[in-house]
């Protein structure tokens, strides 16, 4: 009895321990057969085998693990054993004093106090760091997204699981001749060594890591800033243009003028002069809107992009009536999202007779709403397809802007977006909340009810 009591208080801590630790969305498929496995393995399968059900158990969930369609697959099964190393370290860090105290595995496994006290403290030292590590875990993870490659995830998969091994090797032998002092000692003394050069190695990679990745960061924004400086060398030959166009328009009014030849002035003031001071009048009218933005690294895109569509002769309108003083998401991954947008706006836009991009940025009822607005010819696939890898309307299939929009938002709280083709025009808009804060308390305890659907990401998609 008192077995059963002391497997399924363990099993039920293990299952919190994960549930804080991995890092959703984990389907509730998914996550209701890794639960539930492990509650047969600790449950049902310890009695018959033993310590050698815990092989079943961790090549088991690991496979379930890996099998998930999840952002963070790799990341969860290293925090999966990573998790169930914890769990071990704590047995021995409770085992070990008990044993000096003179209480053996016997007397924990048939004494109910202390069956219940054992698993109490076990519980406590496992539940209560993954709650907080968890935390504070899934949200560097939302910032530094991508700081740790692909390939050193897998390493490090790969050597927590050689650790996980060797573990697992010294605990099925400490079992078989019955737990000596001696084989318990040196057990936990080797966990622990492990367990904190692990550790000591995660943290020295990790940093390292986010200093390379700032360094990076750094260089897009010297990158960025080297294309702002040649859009203003480019307009500074712009206004060098105009004052050579400007001295030739004077010297032909005044030819006019002289002449009293007033039908011709009047006739080259409409052709020549007007058009020019409107489209002059609309550039001005719409760069001067990006004044209302506070945001550095949006305003410095939405000019680049204006100015290049402007220099291909697009009909360029933007809509901004309010300041914008702060974005609810992050930048570097919010100005890739508009990139690829404006740049897909603009390529789709120049095969049209009315050659229109519009972008308008309105803040409403505690939301931010991006509207990237043009016109374009019908597309190729239907909406739900482009956003696929492989899929694209461009030469030899080497557009990979909308997979790269899909990824980049399913790791992005807070975000909605919506494709729209309807008359000639396409339409992208990003809906982004002001209430990001909200989906911290959502990832944390994913089973209560959603508040205004925070947390969701969508893509909808309307058939031409």
């Amino acid at each position: 009895m008192n077995m059963i009591v002391l497997q399924s208080l363990s099993g039920i801590s293990f299952l919190l321990m994960l549930h804080f630790i991995l890092i959703p969305p984990l389907k509730l498929s998914r996550r209701v057969l890794l639960y539930a496995y492990i509650l047969f393995c600790v449950i049902i399968l310890s009695f018959p085998l033993n310590n050698w059900g815990t092989p079943i158990l961790l090549i088991g969930c690991t496979l379930i693990l890996a099998t998930a369609r999840n952002t963070y697959r790799v990341t969860n099964l290293i925090l999966f054993l990573l998790t169930w190393i914890w769990s071990v370290a704590a047995d021995y860090a409770l085992s070990i004093p008990l044993r000096f105290l003179g209480i053996d595995f016997n007397k924990i496994y048939t004494v109910l106090p202390i069956t219940l006290l054992f698993s109490l403290l076990h519980a406590a030292l496992c539940i209560l760091p993954c709650f907080f590590i968890g935390r504070r875990l899934h949200r560097r993870l939302e910032t530094d997204r991508g700081v740790i490659p692909p390939k050193m995830q897998w390493l490090l998969f790969l050597e927590v699981s050689i650790c996980s091994f060797i573990f697992l090797i010294n605990i099925i032998f400490g079992s078989l001749n019955g737990y000596p002092t001696e084989i318990l000692l040196f057990n936990g003394v080797l966990i622990f060594s492990f367990a904190a050069a692990n550790f000591l190695i995660f943290l020295v990679l990790y940093r390292t890591l986010q200093d390379n990745k700032r360094l990076e960061l750094k260089t897009q924004e010297q990158e960025k800033l080297t294309e702002y400086m040649t859009q203003l060398e480019n307009h500074y030959q712009e206004i060098r243009r105009f004052k050579h166009d400007y001295i030739n328009i004077l010297s032909t009014l005044s030819a006019y003028i002289e002449e009293n030849d007033m039908p011709r002035l009047s006739d080259y003031f409409e052709r020549r002069i007007m058009p020019s001071r409107r489209l002059l009048l609309n550039k001005d009218e719409t760069i001067s809107r990006l004044s209302f933005i506070k945001v550095l690294e949006i305003k410095g895109l939405l000019y680049t992009k204006l100015i290049q569509a402007m220099n291909l002769d697009l009909n360029v309108t933007l809509e901004l009536r309010q300041e914008i003083t702060r974005i609810p998401m992050n930048l570097l991954t919010l100005t890739r999202i508009l990139g690829i947008f404006l740049d897909n706006a603009m390529e789709a836009a120049v095969l049209t007779k009315e050659r229109r991009v519009h972008v308008a940025i309105i803040p409403k009822d505690g939301k931010l709403f991006f509207h990237i607005e043009n016109s374009s010819p019908p597309p190729a696939f239907p909406l739900e397809k482009l956003a696929e890898p492989g899929v694209s309307t461009k030469a030899n299939h080497s557009g990979l802007g909308l997979s790269t929009v899909r990824l980049l938002l399913e790791s992005v709280p807070c975000v909605q977006q919506y494709t729209v083709y309807e008359n000639g025009t396409m339409k992208q808009i990003l809906e982004l909340s002001e209430e990001a804060q909200k989906t911290e308390r959502q990832r944390i305890f994913p089973w209560l009810p959603r508040e205004n659907g925070a947390g969701q990401n969508r893509q909808k998609g309307r058939a031409i």
